[in-house]
């Protein structure tokens, strides 16, 4: 009966689950319009420029340029000696912990499991179900990020901004071997570390690295303002200011952008509509729970509820998409409405097919008379 009861009490968080699906596709299609509006905008406005010199011509544009990205200032980080000439320098510090899993079945039973990882955040243990599973509480060094106060594209300086989300994928590996030693620490490839075996390190081992930026040429796509930029505001309220690594034309740099928005537009949808199918299948879970009990008939209508969970969330999905596109793209709108209406007219085909009384009885024979 236990599984009966969490059942009945999964009801609540099945319509959690749904309001925060419906909220979430409903955002996630209003955000996707502002999307489309912004990059068609900037496809319609934009301008290459040449780096070389700053035209006043295009002061207010939105423009898209590229060269050498030309940085002249070293970054030292002076508690490890570790000095790189770049635009911007990162400190990450990791630390070797316990992460906990839970996963609890139908009868209400937990069962946790363990995995040691790599995190620059520190994990509290202190709500671990296995309290001899346990986590430093603090880092030996804290994250640093390091950034160049000049740094240009040709003529154009970079903003701060700007130069804070140029990309950092390149390693340092030239570490002071006095300096480590001095702090306890041993050199491993790429890693400052307090581990005596980086390749089989024991909970509370810390490492850090360094990344930095080592980008020969850069593409920027913003708003000119005098020899440096500002974000580019679209009638839509959507904010653009890019910086890229290597040499794009405008239209290359807004392609980038359209394809970054249109994974996380799937993504969302992806998320919301499994929330909706996570919700209802919650909601209906007590039909399945009652008749768990009874051989056959307990998988049969269990695999019953989880199609209906999943035509309704669907349905439900669709039609909420649908709604908020209907306005903006008619044909689409009325496309997801129909894909919807077809789901639910299957869900109803199934009830009434469950309920249909059995016809096929045995022909009765006419007894002769004697």
């Amino acid at each position: 009966m236990k599984r009966i009861g969490n059942a009945f009490k999964g009801i609540l968080g099945g319509f959690v689950f749904l309001i925060i699906g419906i909220i979430l596709l409903w955002w996630n299609e209003g955000n996707n319009v502002k999307n489309l509006k912004t990059t068609a905008e900037m496809d319609r406005v934009v301008v290459d420029v040449k780096s070389d010199k700053v035209d006043s011509a295009n002061e207010g544009k939105l423009v898209a340029t590229y060269g050498q990205l030309i940085n002249e200032e070293e970054l030292t980080d002076d508690t490890f000696n570790v000095t790189i000439k770049t635009p911007i320098m990162k400190r990450v510090v990791e630390v070797y912990q316990w992460e906990e899993h839970s996963d609890t079945d139908e009868d209400g039973h937990t069962t946790y499991s363990y995995n040691k990882v790599w995190d620059s955040d520190i994990i509290d243990s202190g709500n671990f179900h296995d309290k001899n599973k346990v986590n430093p509480k603090t880092k030996l060094y804290e994250d640093e990020t390091y950034t160049s106060k000049d740094v240009k594209v040709g003529a154009f300086s970079l903003t701060s901004n700007q130069i804070n989300t140029l990309s950092t994928s390149e390693y340092y590996n030239s570490f002071d071997i006095e300096k480590a030693t001095s702090l306890n620490l041993n050199v491993s490839n790429t890693y400052l570390t307090t581990s005596k075996n980086l390749s089989n390190p024991a909970i509370g081992d810390t490492r850090i690295s360094f990344v930095y930026n080592n980008t020969t040429d850069a593409s920027v796509l913003a708003v000119q303002s005098g020899n440096t930029f500002v974000d580019f505001v679209s009638s839509a309220g959507k904010r653009i200011n890019r910086v890229m690594d290597g040499v794009h034309s405008g239209h290359e740099m807004i392609n980038v952008i359209k394809k970054e928005n249109n994974f996380i537009k799937w993504l969302l949808r992806f998320i919301g509509v499994l929330l909706l199918i996570g919700g209802f299948a919650a909601i209906l879970k007590p039909i399945s729970a009652v008749t768990s009990y009874i051989p056959l008939l307990g998988s049969v209508v269990g695999a019953a509820v989880g199609l209906v969970s999943l035509l309704l969330g669907l349905a439900l999905g669709c039609i909420i998409i649908a709604i908020a596109w209907i306005r903006w793209r008619p044909v689409l709108g009325i496309s997801l409405l129909a894909i919807a209406a077809v789901a639910i007219v299957l869900l109803i085909m199934r009830g009434k097919k469950a309920k249909k009384p059995e016809t096929n009885q045995p022909p009765v024979t006419e007894q002769p008379q004697q």
